[in-house]
């Protein structure tokens, strides 16, 4: 199968390297080289008032480039954005934003923008392309059981609590904004659903975090906001080239007229 799209060649889903059963942490790690990805969809929920509930918004879908043992590109359309939602390709430091209800000038389809954009593979604070991310969320675990088939692989859950202390620990970029010592101790409830092949077919996670100092009351005094991260990811291994999109049909940012 050849499937080609603006900004994105995708051929074919082979897998890469199959990985042996039990090590999430190694067989993720063996996805992460040049010329190869993974689709993703992915589901938020947010509830910042006590009294209006949970909201579920629209999904996020499209798939994740690697290379060198990281992300290196997305391709993702943000339904939640706008009527028609926007689709974002991102590459290094570029993103190129096409938003079909944009006005733009005459045969230009995309925005493009100077940003350090490429998100890693994440759901929630559950970092799955950073080994001591992941090993450490997986060394909470409380409780494993045979659950689901995702992508037509039969998968075991395994859920548990990790700290905002314990990730810390191995991610110390989490630290600051509204999260600060006192919070250290409020934790992230996680779901991983793992096929034989050690590889993560859908990620869950849910906390509570507190209100920046400038939104402080919008809570109703509760002041936290909860979230809530829901993942699929399927055709790990596939062969993936994530291109910007022609220049013919792209604008900067900065010559748009405001």
């Amino acid at each position: 199968m050849t499937l080609t799209v603006t900004g994105l060649a995708l051929y074919g889903a082979p897998a890469v390297g199959a990985a042996k059963a039990g090590d999430p942490v190694a067989a993720i790690q063996r996805q992460l080289v040049k010329g190869h990805g993974v689709r993703i969809t992915e589901y938020s929920t947010f509830n910042s008032d006590p009294t209006s509930g949970w909201e579920r918004f629209k999904p996020t879908k499209g798939v994740v480039g690697f290379g060198d043992g990281k992300v290196v590109a997305t391709d993702l359309w943000h339904h939640q954005l706008g009527k028609a939602g926007e689709r974002v390709i991102c590459i290094g430091e570029r993103l190129w934003v096409y938003n079909p209800e944009a006005k733009l000038p005459k045969g230009k389809k995309w925005v493009a923008i100077k940003d350090a954009c490429v998100k890693p593979l994440e759901t929630g604070y559950l970092r799955l392309d950073t080994p001591a991310v992941l090993a450490a969320v997986l060394a909470t675990t409380t409780t494993t059981n045979a659950s689901d088939t995702y992508d037509g692989s039969p998968t075991t859950l395994h859920q548990g609590s990790i700290s905002f202390r314990q990730l810390w620990n191995v991610r110390p970029d989490l630290r600051g904004g509204s999260l600060h010592d006192e919070h250290a101790d409020w934790e992230v409830d996680w779901r991983l659903w793992i096929g034989k092949d050690g590889l993560v077919r859908r990620a869950w996670s849910k906390w509570r975090q507190p209100e920046g100092e400038a939104m402080k009351g919008i809570t109703g005094g509760r002041g936290w906001y909860g979230f809530v991260e829901d993942a699929r990811y399927s055709d790990w291994g596939m062969k993936l080239t994530i291109k910007p999109p022609s220049a013919a049909q792209t604008i900067a940012f900065n010559k748009l007229k405001r």
